[in-house]
């Protein structure tokens, strides 16, 4: 009996209830266009579902930890379904991009696809599956020995996470003892990390030679399919950050010294809350938050308000901290629907509604993509749906008048958004550089790799901050940056978004309403046009150059000045 893929409704135990449908399209002989193009039908629809089920499986295990069905289900899907249904859609993937059919198909409508798709066969090697089986053990090694590290401070046990709310502090003795305590923890345990880092390191270099590039850099942009820019342009977003940036950088962290009268900056005074600054209340309960969130969306735009109604209607939303929940925060894209889940851990801070912001302008974008006709098209890469979401936030930034009536909070939110934004370029540039620099060649010690990050460190931004007596720390502290470790290179991602982003809030301070059409023309294409061609329906420039950092920042910086003290 022929198989319905469109209308595929079946109740996922294990991999033999998938395992027929994807031995159908792999068995399918390809005799004409019309055969070609039914199975990549087929395949999007097949892999669509798939995505969606495992979906459900991963947003009902992080909202309840604790319940053993969903956790079972979840690992069923993760350890049992996964490894064997990416075997076989990459014996797939090869037959299509092996059919003699491929350059008759549409190439305007298909052709990036196919390029993806080659792309992905080109650099598989399968004595790199054992290989990213070993990756996957260390950087679980790396999460493990990160989560299990509790500081005692005061009386009690901390994580890493909860030490941070003691940098905030107003009193400064605090401030010190928190992050002595913190420095003491991480070099405690920086032998053990680094170790892995060179394991790390090792194994990617070792899959990088297996694949026949000359290091892990290349095999790795092939990877993340970054058709649009390489080493050169990366290069130079380091070079615009270092000369734009670092400067303003510099001049925030002197009126803070200024306004908490200190001579010197210490590490532990970048995050202190300012003499002036109060605690940032922005709803009452979650019923406040979703109605004034509703509020802004519709304010901004008719369509964000819908988008977002929707998502509440449906119950897609999970906002409230409770025990058993997992932390964090995500819009979880269920394609087959067209209907994403907002997921996160509020607790009442400034950060929750900025946070809402964020993820919403994803889920406007899960709906955005909802008539495409591939699957395959729907997901996007980083750097577009990081442009949807940081866009977002600076969207609604007008209208933050919604969470914050009385003006010096609302002052305090908007300076706190802005100087988020300057300070992440330097640290951005760091994280990428560093990368560059461990994968340019086999075999780099531990103390080439923490002089290295020591001497980039400061010349992007310490060089404002007195780390005498921390030295040690310092070389050590991407020992945080979790992407370095598990996600290699991805990182510079959200610096290209914010620059995007940027070029949009410009764009719609000139005219609101062309800024937001635009906006959402860029997110209606999905991943059907390449990075800088989706930028440029947006009307915004795929563009890291000096100049362009120069404009976006000194717009921002400016900004920041209004909302001052």
């Amino acid at each position: 009996m022929e198989k319905d893929f469109k209308n595929l409704n079946i109740d996922v135990k294990g991999w033999e209830d998938l395992k027929g449908y994807y031995d159908d399209i792999l068995k399918r002989n390809i005799n004409s266009q019309e055969d070609l193009l039914t199975l990549l039908e087929d395949f999007s629809s097949l892999s669509e579902f798939v995505s969606e089920t495992f979906g459900w499986a991963y947003i009902n295990m992080t909202r309840d930890t604790q319940n053993k069905e969903y956790r079972d289900r979840f690992l069923v899907f993760n350890d049992e379904i996964e490894p064997k249904m990416k075997e076989i859609s990459f014996e797939i993937l090869k037959k299509i991009v092996n059919s003699k059919y491929i350059s008759e198909i549409d190439q305007e409508k298909w052709g990036l696809l196919i390029k993806r798709f080659k792309n992905e066969v080109d650099i598989f090697r399968k004595e790199n599956i054992p290989i990213d089986t070993e990756i996957t053990k260390k950087t679980m090694e790396y999460q493990q020995t990160i989560g299990s590290m509790v500081i005692k401070f005061k009386g009690k046990e901390y994580t890493l996470p909860q030490m941070s709310l003691f940098l905030q502090s107003k009193d400064r003795t605090e401030r010190k003892e928190a992050f002595e305590s913190l420095v003491e923890k991480r070099l405690e345990y920086s032998e053990k990390i680094e170790n892995l880092l060179s394991e790390l390191t090792e194994l990617r270099n070792k899959k990088a030679k297996n694949a026949n590039f000359k290091n892990y850099v290349e095999l790795r942009f092939r990877e993340l399919e970054r058709f649009d820019y390489g080493v050169k342009e990366c290069e130079e977003f380091h070079n615009s950050v270092l000369r734009i940036v670092t400067p303003i950088y510099g001049e925030i962290v002197k009126e803070k010294a200024k306004k908490l009268n200190l001579e010197k900056v210490k590490p532990y005074d970048l995050s202190a809350t300012l003499p002036d600054e109060v605690v940032l209340k922005p709803f009452e309960n979650t019923e406040d938050f979703i109605e004034k969130s509703k509020k802004v969306f519709y304010s901004v735009d008719r369509r964000f308000g819908e988008s977002f109604e929707k998502v509440v209607n449906n119950k897609h939303l999970d906002l409230e901290s409770r025990k058993g929940k997992a932390p964090g925060g995500y819009n979880y894209p269920l394609y087959k629907t067209g209907l994403p889940f907002i997921f996160m851990n509020s607790s009442g801070i400034h950060s929750d509604m900025r946070t809402l912001m964020h993820e919403t302008g994803h889920a406007v974008h899960t709906i955005a993509v909802k008539d495409l006709f591939t699957f395959f098209y729907k997901s996007t890469p980083s750097e577009v749906a990081e442009f949807a979401s940081m866009g977002m936030e600076l969207l609604t930034y007008d209208k933050w008048d919604i969470f914050y009536k009385d003006e010096h909070s609302l002052k305090q939110a908007k300076r706190k958004q802005l100087e988020n934004i300057i300070n992440f370029f330097p640290w951005c540039a760091v994280v990428d550089k560093f990368q560059h620099f461990i994968y340019s060649k086999e075999n780099i010690s531990p103390s080439e790799r923490k002089e290295y990050f020591k001497n980039i460190f400061n010349e992007f931004s310490e060089k404002f901050v007195d780390w005498s007596d921390y030295e040690d720390y310092m070389k050590i502290s991407y020992h945080k940056q979790l992407h370095i470790f598990e996600h290699p290179f991805y990182y510079i991602e959200y610096g290209i978004a914010q620059l995007g982003a940027l070029q949009l809030w410009i764009n719609y301070r000139e005219n609101p309403k062309k800024a937001i059409d635009d906006y959402l023309s860029a997110l209606n294409v999905g991943s059907s046009l390449s990075i800088s061609e989706v930028y440029k329906k947006a009307n915004v420039k795929f563009d890291f150059s000096e100049k362009m950092m120069e404009k976006l920042i000194n717009f921002t910086y400016d900004e920041y000045k209004k909302v001052a003290c």
